[in-house]
């Protein structure tokens, strides 16, 4: 047979094995991609050593195969022969040195599982500035922040919780603790998992379905990212202060300048995990700014570009550094909450405001300034 043959007839078993992980059958998604990896792998002896492109395609494919097998042993195996042939071309070997230190990664993982709920979400940053294994640290803590405040966000929501403005219920931050745990280097990764609580069956038995926070994130993230009209998000977070909170998050995961370029999200079990990038963040204000109010005849609407100097969410306003006009104070905030505006405070970011008959500036939105414009 030749090398055509067998490479179809691993495409084929893929495509099923991601069909089984669509519909929750993790068992056969499994031993389809065993069955596509050990194609795909008779694929590669049956090539000409002269081959040396399609070689190195040919055995990163039969890796990641093994590798979303979990027949770890296999990946490691076919890597390090592949590896230590000097011809392998060099984008190969990249790959395949990735996935093995996923594959070191994954083994680590198996020891965390007595400690953490199923469903860790692992994040990629890619593109810009952002290099392997490494990352401005504001980029980094930013994001991580803004995670953990969906996550939370997400446990309230699933379990008819009051949308809140300040932090978290005590009851909500003991049981459900964020974990920030190492990933191997691709870009930069790090992926975040709920650590279990004693408390937590208790938890879930008045509240069904509530440690499933990952595959809720994913779904509410993918959802809003790609919904361009708003409808899809609505029907998903029916509760408008919620919908309204989970959008601003979101777009304040999306890049505003050139320090990187995208943020890939994946757990294990879901297939169609988000990618988060500039023309997200679009989306996302064009739906956010449709839905404002208008500004009354005589209202004029305004945007304010500058550094936040500072947020009082109990007195209801926010103080706005305009370069060439100083200072500008923006009333009618209260209705903000701290996961959005409070990891603003003196950075660059984008106000819109009505300004009033009466000449006071009324806040609509606040932003992170686009620095790519």
């Amino acid at each position: 047979m030749t090398w055509l043959t067998f490479h179809r007839q691993s495409e084929t078993l893929a495509q099923q094995a991601h069909e089984s992980m669509r519909t929750g059958d993790k068992e056969a998604a499994r031993r389809l991609f065993a069955e596509a990896a050990e194609f795909e792998r008779r694929a590669l002896d049956s090539l000409d050593p002269s081959k040396n492109k399609t070689r190195g395609i040919t055995a990163v494919s039969a890796a990641a195969l093994w590798y979303k097998a979990a027949e770890f042993d296999r990946v490691t195996q076919l890597a390090y022969g592949q590896l230590s042939d000097s011809s392998l071309a060099e984008f190969a070997r990249f790959q395949l040195e990735e996935i093995v230190q996923a594959v070191f990664a994954e083994r680590e993982k198996e020891k965390y599982e007595v400690s953490f709920l199923p469903g860790m979400v692992t994040v990629s940053v890619k593109g810009g500035e952002v290099l392997r294994g490494a990352a401005p640290l504001d980029l980094i803590v930013d994001r991580v922040k803004t995670i953990q405040a969906m996550f939370y966000r997400v446990i309230e929501w699933t379990t008819a919780r009051p949308h809140r403005k300040g932090p978290p219920t005590k009851e909500v931050s003991r049981i459900f603790e964020p974990w920030l745990l190492q990933e191997a280097p691709g870009s930069f990764q790090f992926s975040v998992a709920i650590k279990a609580n004693p408390q937590l069956e208790l938890f879930e038995k008045e509240n069904p379905g509530a440690s499933d926070v990952a595959r809720t994130f994913l779904n509410i993230v993918q959802t809003i990212s790609v919904d361009e009209t708003g409808d899809a998000t609505k029907a998903l977070v029916p509760d408008d202060s919620y919908r309204n909170t989970f959008r601003k998050l979101v777009r304040n995961l999306t890049p505003t300048g050139k320090e990187f370029d995208s943020l890939e999200f994946r757990s294990t079990g879901v297939v169609d995990a988000p990618r988060i990038n500039a023309i997200a963040r679009a989306k996302i204000g064009k739906v956010i700014r449709a839905e404002q109010p208008k500004p009354a005849a005589d209202e004029q609407a305004l945007e304010l570009s500058g550094s936040l100097r500072a947020v009082d969410l109990n007195d209801d306003w926010l103080k706005i550094h305009v370069p060439d006009k100083g200072e500008e104070k923006v009333v009618g905030v209260s209705q903000q909450v701290d996961d959005v505006i409070g990891p603003m405070v003196n950075r660059q970011v984008l106000v819109r405001v009505v300004r009033t008959k009466a000449g006071s500036l009324r806040f609509v939105d606040i932003e992170l300034a686009d620095e790519r414009k």
